[in-house]
């Protein structure tokens, strides 16, 4: 776990690991641009140091333009997606994110649930053999 978060996006969003889940927060209010989607993916990246890992994207009253959607949905580092809001709009910006996404994609108004089903994904080393533990991708566990 990082000691401090990572901020992208122009202090817009704001990222972190905990318990091999990457946290995604979103400040509200906020309008994320294609711009602020390719920064926040860089800091991802440098976050996840390059590893496939489940995220959960806090993403409460944001709005976020077509193009950054895109943009979010090519994503590499990204092995699922809980998307936290509170919302029947947060919902609405979640489905129109996952239209183009590869990997799983789900919208939750608890956190606690979104933590679950994204720990799903996540392999403990003691599952995997020795020489598997640098070209594994985990693969989700339960739903």
């Amino acid at each position: 776990m990082m000691p401090e978060p990572i901020r992208a996006a122009n202090g817009k969003n704001s990222l972190r690991i905990s318990d091999g889940i990457i946290e995604s927060v979103w400040a509200p209010g906020s309008f994320v641009d294609v711009g602020d989607a390719r920064d926040a993916m860089r800091a991802t990246e440098l976050i996840s140091q390059g590893r496939q890992m489940p995220m959960l994207s806090v993403m409460t009253d944001v709005e976020i333009s077509a193009a950054a959607r895109y943009e979010f949905a090519k994503s590499v580092d990204v092995l699922a997606i809980a998307v936290l809001g509170s919302s029947a709009v947060d919902r609405v910006v979640a489905a129109a994110t996952s239209r183009d996404t590869k990997y799983p994609h789900e919208f939750f108004t608890s956190r606690p649930d979104a933590v679950a089903w994204l720990s799903g994904f996540i392999e403990s080393p003691a599952e995997l053999e020795p020489d598997d533990l640098e070209a594994s991708v985990p693969t989700p566990r339960s739903r």
